[in-house]
């Protein structure tokens, strides 16, 4: 009977698997041009802070989300995820 069920998850943890790697490489490739735009915007907020306070926070808190330890953190905690799910595919 187990060995029925792996047979029959198998096309859907291959699926997973080459999704899981895709994924992988495109969270490096953004993680690294994020940095560049995060730094980038640190310096834009650090121009706008002589002119308005106000917008000057709203740049670094931009700049914050776009760099690696923002939204990209994000898109590896549901990879973790979703490795998590194909990895219990796998034991099952």
């Amino acid at each position: 009977m187990k060995a029925v069920l792996r047979l029959l998850t198998l096309p859907i943890r291959a699926v997973i698997t080459v999704l899981i790697w895709i994924c992988a490489l495109l969270i490096r490739i953004s993680g690294k041009i994020f940095g560049l735009a995060s730094g980038l915007l640190f310096l834009l907020g650090l121009a706008v802070l002589t002119y308005s306070t106000k917008n000057a926070l709203m740049v670094f808190a931009l700049a914050f989300l776009v760099s690696p330890i923002g939204l990209p953190m994000i898109a590896v905690g549901l990879l973790s995820l979703l490795n998590a799910i194909s990895n219990f595919l796998l034991i099952s």
